[in-house]
């Protein structure tokens, strides 16, 4: 292992560049090479604007990994193996690398992905994963909202992935939260409308952002575009429904 750099997957929280850990931070400042992942939409990089704060990107090589948003497999796989290609050939010159991702690195991350091909190709790279504070664990201190209490259940879902999923999880679950709403956003208000629930869902957009926006009333957010970084919690049978707690931003 001597002879191969070190991989890091570091999650930099949800946005906020005061959430990033004081172990993330001292890694990356210690660390030559700072991969990015980064879709061909971006203009720019949210994970490394949250870094800059903290770490002296100065002396640093940053390496942008095309990431396409989409759900073709093959285009997937491809882009995954290029970017662990990339990194590969850093670590077997030796060279320390980070790979940073917004909220934490195992969950709903491309790092897991990166990992097992790392392991797969290099058996001996040495892989540290340091975690993050992610959107949901944010999203519920922003609207101080409980995710669980006692003996409630908790089920964080892509919204992208059917109503039908959705609907079975409000039905068995105390708390739901769903991610990746954008797309979805009025099939997903039709459905917790049919439900009765819509008064018990909460949407959080570019949670710790400057542009944070926390609402309760979702009736009249049908039709609007929703920011891809948008996530909602529904408190489908607990014992606290939010209805004092959630503090609305317009």
């Amino acid at each position: 292992m001597a002879n191969y750099g070190t991989f890091y997957g570091i999650g930099v929280g949800p946005g906020d560049p005061d959430l990033l850990t004081i172990k993330a931070a001292r890694v990356l400042n210690n660390t030559p090479v700072i991969c990015v992942p980064k879709s061909a939409e971006e203009a720019g990089s949210l994970a490394l604007s949250i870094i800059e704060k903290h770490v002296d990107l100065d002396g640093h090589e940053i390496v942008e990994l095309l990431m396409p948003m989409t759900k073709d497999q093959e285009v997937l796989r491809q882009a995954r193996e290029t970017a662990a290609e990339t990194i590969l050939a850093h670590l077997r010159q030796g060279r320390d690398c980070a790979f940073i991702t917004i909220g934490d690195p195992l969950f709903y991350s491309t790092f897991s992905y990166l990992m097992a091909l790392v392991e797969e190709r290099e058996p001996q790279v040495w892989i540290e994963v340091i975690p993050g504070i992610s959107s949901v664990m944010a999203s519920a201190a922003a609207t101080r909202i409980p995710l669980t209490e006692a003996d409630e259940r908790l089920a964080v879902i892509p919204a992208t992935y059917g109503m039908e999923k959705i609907r079975e999880a409000l039905e068995r679950f105390e708390t739901v939260v769903l991610m990746k709403l954008n797309r979805v956003f009025d099939d997903v208000c039709g459905l917790l409308d049919e439900m009765g629930l819509l008064e018990r869902a909460h949407l959080i957009s570019r949670c710790g952002h400057e542009q944070q926006m926390l609402c309760k009333s979702l009736e009249g957010l049908k039709g609007t575009k929703i920011d891809y970084m948008t996530i909602m919690i529904v408190k489908s049978n607990g014992r606290h429904t939010g209805e004092n707690r959630c503090p609305e931003v317009a």
